[in-house]
């Protein structure tokens, strides 16, 4: 068994649910190096245990993070050799642990990605999308208004949109998703790799149905598809066509503008400031 290497902290993915879920490598890391830094080391121990290790845990958590890094860092600083390990999955990725990351690359200590699982690329190996891009958001705004704000920012995005959600704010986030987003296919993942792992795809209204009827419970992953976005032209020249449609039929200039914007992912202002410009145009027309 090859021995790890000194002063080298090891960023290592670890099982998201299934325990059979590590690599060889990573059960070998784990349990050559000095240290392992958790963030949850409860769950850490008993993954430890399954497989027989002993090596020493401490915690790694956003609250105590800049009291634990400089020993973690003394550790690495005389030529110990760290794990960083996440609840679950890939550390670094929506989780605590970029900070230490960040302190052993400014010291010029190796960092050594131990890759594995990740809930992020599962969900999407199985989600079935069109368009291979996407963005991952982590948790969207628990705030309602913040919520839908970040929505809006991302309604124009033509990439698959994963997001990770708590079951007791999904429905509240899914119904912000119909309004802001329209009914999109999404596939919704639950304990994946789990005892009770349901994945399922299907419209966003489909699964607001399904979840009232039954209480969500689990951790959520959500992808869904992204915008069908038309050439930026066409939809400024629909919009713009609708808009006067909506004037010519007696509402205001700046009303029409807002409520036509708001349903194409267009700002008000700009429509309205088209408008403006071709009424100008054609009043030059006349004159001429």
């Amino acid at each position: 068994m090859s021995h790890h290497q000194h002063s080298h902290l090891y960023v290592v993915a670890t099982p998201i649910g299934n325990l059979k879920d590590i690599t060889y490598r990573a059960v070998e890391i784990l349990s050559s190096v000095d240290l392992v830094v958790s963030e949850h080391v409860r769950k850490t121990r008993n993954l430890l245990r399954h497989y027989g290790i002993q090596t020493k845990v401490i915690s790694y958590r956003e609250e105590n993070a800049a009291r634990v890094t400089p020993r973690i860092m003394k550790t690495l600083g005389t030529g110990g050799s760290v794990a960083l390990v996440t609840e679950a999955g890939t550390p670094g990725v929506s989780d605590p642990g970029r900070g230490l990351v960040e302190a052993a690359l400014n010291e010029g200590l190796r960092v050594v990605p131990v890759p594995g699982p990740s809930a992020v690329v599962a969900a999407l190996s199985v989600s079935g999308m069109d368009n291979p891009r996407f963005v991952f958001e982590g948790f969207l705004p628990r705030r309602p208004a913040r919520r839908r704000k970040r929505l809006e920012e991302l309604s124009s995005d033509t990439r698959s949109l994963v997001l990770f959600e708590a079951p007791h704010r999904l429905l509240d986030c899914l119904r912000d998703m119909v309004k802001v987003l329209g009914d999109r296919r999404c596939l919704v993942a639950r304990e994946m790799t789990k005892l009770h792992e349901d994945i399922m795809k299907s419209r966003v209204s489909t699964f607001i149905d399904r979840f009232t009827e039954s209480q969500p419970r689990g951790e959520f992953v959500i992808v869904c598809e992204g915008s069908e976005a038309p050439p930026e032209a066409a939809v400024s020249e629909r919009a713009l066509e609708e808009a006067k449609a909506l004037v010519r039929s007696g509402a205001k200039k700046h009303r029409a503008a807002r409520a036509v914007a708001k349903r194409y992912g267009l700002k008000g202002s700009d429509l309205y400031g088209m408008m403006m410009a071709e009424a100008e145009g054609s009043r030059k027309g006349e004159d001429a």
